[in-house]
């Protein structure tokens, strides 16, 4: 991925300095950040793609009567220096994006505003959100706005569903099958033009870490950038 180095307003470092988000950090990313970001401006489908695809999460919290959101990393390379771009959820920029290493880069590699900068994104693992459905037994009534069926709800022995009671605004309540996809864990990487070297990567990446493949890889294209990515068991059991 490639943009423009550019100046901040300072926000970054107060972000870093939070330790709430800090110690995620030291925690998820294994990164001792330097208190301040590097700005980088990009074309503006970048920012939106990387917000659609997920990264690895720190999540908000709410601090003083404030609110703060939760913020997605992807691990990038930036020269030799290991370091992660950050989307805030809450962040107003489209066009830019941040980056965060635990060095001061301007100053290690002598940048100034307007240069252009290359960065290359890491595989790295994700978690996908654990997510509960439910679907009526019955088409009639107007039960839910959204009704979604599996492919034989009501065949019985099933070990994959639960029912759940619902009451409704009536004070009626009918029978729900509930079900609940759990986490998955997913190998991601992202890239804009290198294709073949991304898929390279990231098999390079399963086999290095010893993960179990549980899926076909699949290719996901976004407006600007796109993604491999396959699900994957990390553990024996």
């Amino acid at each position: 991925m490639k943009g423009v180095l550019t100046s901040g307003k300072g926000r970054g470092k107060t972000f870093v300095e939070k330790e709430e988000y800090s110690s995620q950090m030291r925690e998820k990313l294994g990164l001792h950040p330097y208190p301040g970001t590097l700005n980088c401006r990009v074309d503006g489908h970048i920012v939106e793609d990387l917000r659609n695809m997920g990264g690895i999460l720190l999540e908000g919290f709410v601090k003083d009567g404030k609110t703060y959101g939760n913020v997605a990393c992807f691990p990038v390379t930036f020269h030799n220096d290991r370091c992660f771009v950050v989307i805030p959820e809450k962040s107003v920029h489209r066009r830019a994006v941040e980056i965060v290493a635990e060095g001061n880069l301007r100053e290690k590699y002598e940048l100034e505003d307007g240069m252009e900068m290359e960065i290359m994104f890491e595989p790295f693992l994700k978690k996908c959100r654990r997510i509960t459905t439910y679907a009526v037994p019955s088409l009639a009534g107007n039960n839910s706005d959204i009704v979604i069926f599996y492919d034989a709800p009501v065949e019985a022995g099933r070990r994959d569903m639960c029912y759940t009671e619902r009451e409704h605004a009536a004070g009626i309540s009918s029978r729900w099958y509930r079900k609940t996809i759990p986490v998955r864990e997913v190998v991601s990487i992202v890239f804009e033009n290198t294709e073949k070297h991304a898929y390279k990567r990231l098999f390079k990446f399963i086999e290095k870490n010893h993960y179990r493949v549980m899926s076909p890889v699949r290719k996901i294209g976004y407006t600007a950038l796109n993604e491999w990515q396959i699900e994957v068991k990390t553990t024996e059991h």
